[in-house]
């Protein structure tokens, strides 16, 4: 049905205008696009080749598929861009959608303004927000204050409508009803006719009863006019749902078909810069001259290396190294101290004796102005005590670290006794030492330890042990391996009898045992015998019948469980019970956690 337009001025392009429409949505133009027949915008195109031509790039120019054609998204976003750019353009597609939707036009113009402007948000739940919009440019009413506050608003565009819309409904259809039951014959006329097929006016109940119930004649077309209308609207809605769906589905496999091109084009780009690196790799640049520079550099800094170093086995020829010069000092001050202690003891002193300690105090001193002597004393001999120098001419070796220990423990006492003016001189002395043992000792075995799985070996024994996680295993030592590795590996063994040492290593272990659930210390002895201290099981094994070796491999191999750790660096047992224990405890580090 083509409704006559109302005559109203149109108001012209002005700048004002201008800036509306700049800041309307795509929504304003893809609804006049969707509200003008395809067959017009085929008329259309044919008139204009330049037009068709650049709407129809890559798409079929049949006049027969454009209807096919027009809402694809591509062809959709052309036509909106030609009309938000050519205004001539613009205006003539206007007036198709006038022409097309006189109705919608009619119907606002049979409006006032302040009616419109009063219940805008009800019209433009009722006609929508586009057509609504559309209609007031073409009434000349966009740049009233009102519309442009309206639609600048994102809620005019994105609101849904509600219920509200039919307060405008309810006066037009109370009318209409009340025409309907006093001329009847005109309604069924008009319903019948060309112009008013698929017109229903859905009175109140109590209405259509009264109108039923006076024009019986009325029953039957409005009956079938009803169902028709329902039929109609359900299956409009579950087109409207199946769109949706569709539109859902297609929606996301768009996204998925991005994803896939940019992955795709990441691990392309990827590959060819890949590609790229490893041929430009082939071909880099060779330097030839440079290349000879530093071949030349090198040489010279190796001959001035071997020169160097020769030169330092001759200033170490001259005047000796540390543990030398250390060894001499000390023992030219135990000398002194048995001659002090034999003026002081004896009636008679040889005269060679007195020759002799002269030499030595003229050797001790020669010794003292040599250049370096502070590496072997330190640095506070001079004024120090007797007890500070004594600890600095100690040799760095495992042997002296149950000593260290002690003596640390000792400062205090010596103090109170008078023995020591500096108790915290002698405490950084101890210290310093003991910090000397200590990394000699790493140093001295790290590079020589086996790779073994990360998961059968401690990176942190003392993070271990100070979480408390160690308390639930039994700890396997063996005894003689652990000394034996620890203190004979590069040719200082303990001045001590060995069987004092070993007590010693026992006492330490004891101490220590309180961290595991159970300790088991193992030695090879003369006999089988066994010993308790603390938390410690000591085991002597009779090297005539089974070996330590054997006493360990046979008791972990009993146990079901593989809460076991182990300290030992004979490879036979590791070897033997590597799948039955839970970690292996590097000697190095178990040795320095017991005197730490």
């Amino acid at each position: 049905m083509r409704t006559p337009q109302a005559k109203r001025p149109i108001v012209e392009s002005s700048p004002k205008n201008d800036e509306i429409f700049s800041k309307l949505p795509a929504q304003f133009y893809e609804q006049i696009i969707r509200d003008v027949s395809t067959a017009t915008w085929v008329r259309i195109l044919a008139s204009d080749p330049i037009l068709k031509k650049g709407v129809l790039e890559g798409f079929s120019l049949q006049p027969g598929k454009f209807s096919r054609m027009l809402y694809q998204p591509q062809i959709m976003s052309r036509l909106r861009r030609e009309l938000q750019t050519d205004k001539i353009f613009f205006e003539k597609i206007f007036a198709e959608w006038k022409e097309e939707q006189s109705a919608t036009v009619s119907y606002l113009a049979m409006l006032d303004s302040d009616f419109m402007a009063e219940n805008r948000w009800k019209i433009r739940g009722l006609i929508g927000p586009a057509r609504f919009c559309i209609g007031l440019y073409a009434l000349g009413l966009l740049n009233s204050q009102w519309v442009m506050d309206a639609v600048l608003e994102d809620d005019f565009w994105s609101q849904p409508p509600d219920v509200s819309l039919f307060d405008l409904l309810a006066p037009t259809l109370s009318v209409w009803g009340e025409f309907v039951e006093k001329h009847p014959d005109l309604s069924r006329e008009f319903l019948e006719s060309k112009a008013g097929n698929g017109f229903f006016f859905d009175l109140e109940e109590d209405q259509t009863e009264q109108r039923t119930g006076r024009a019986p004649e009325l029953r039957e077309p409005f009956g079938k006019v009803e169902k028709k209308l329902k039929k109609t609207q359900l299956e409009l809605i579950r087109a409207g749902e199946q769109v949706n769906s569709l539109r859902r589905e297609n929606e996301s496999l768009r996204k998925k078909i991005r994803e896939c091109e940019t992955e795709f084009e990441n691990k392309l780009s990827e590959s060819l810069n890949r590609t790229r690196r490893e041929w430009f790799e082939r071909y880099q640049y060779l330097d030839k001259e440079g290349a000879v520079k530093e071949a030349e550099r090198l040489e010279s800094v190796l001959q001035r290396t071997r020169r160097a170093l020769e030169l330092q086995k001759r200033a170490d020829e001259e005047y000796g190294l540390i543990s030398d010069i250390r060894a001499k000092l000390l023992e030219i001050d135990l000398s002194l101290d048995h001659i002090e202690a034999v003026y002081a003891g004896s009636l008679v002193v040889h005269k060679e004796v007195e020759k002799v300690k002269e030499a030595l105090v003229s050797e001790k001193n020669r010794l003292l102005k040599l250049p370096g002597i502070r590496k072997v004393i330190g640095a506070h001999h001079a004024g120090g005590s007797e007890i500070v120098t004594r600890i600095n001419l100690l040799d760095p070796i495992p042997g002296n670290l149950p000593e260290i220990n002690k003596l640390l423990k000792m400062a205090g006492a010596l103090s109170e006794i008078g023995l020591v003016s500096d108790p915290a001189h002698v405490e950084e002395a101890v210290e310093h030492k003991k910090r000397q043992i200590l990394e000699r000792l790493y140093s001295q075995f790290e590079p020589g330890r086996e790779d073994r799985p990360p998961e059968t070996r401690f990176q942190r024994l003392e993070e271990f042990i100070s979480a408390g996680q160690s308390s639930r295993y039994d700890l396997f030592i063996d005894g003689y391996n652990v000394l034996l590795r620890v203190h004979g590996a590069d040719g200082h063994f303990p001045r001590m009898d060995f069987t004092q040492f070993r007590e010693q290593f026992i006492e330490a272990v004891a101490a220590k045992s309180r961290y595991f659930a159970k300790v088991y210390l193992v030695f090879d002895g003369v006999e089988d015998s066994r010993d308790v201290q603390a938390n410690v099981q000591i085991i002597y094994a009779d090297k005539t019948k089974s070996s330590a070796d054997a006493v360990i491999i046979e008791r972990i191999s009993a146990r079901k469980d593989k809460n076991i750790l182990l300290v030992t660096g004979d490879e036979e047992i590791i070897s033997a019970v590597q799948d039955r224990i839970f970690a292996l405890i590097d000697v190095v580090a178990f040795y320095m956690f017991l005197f730490e």
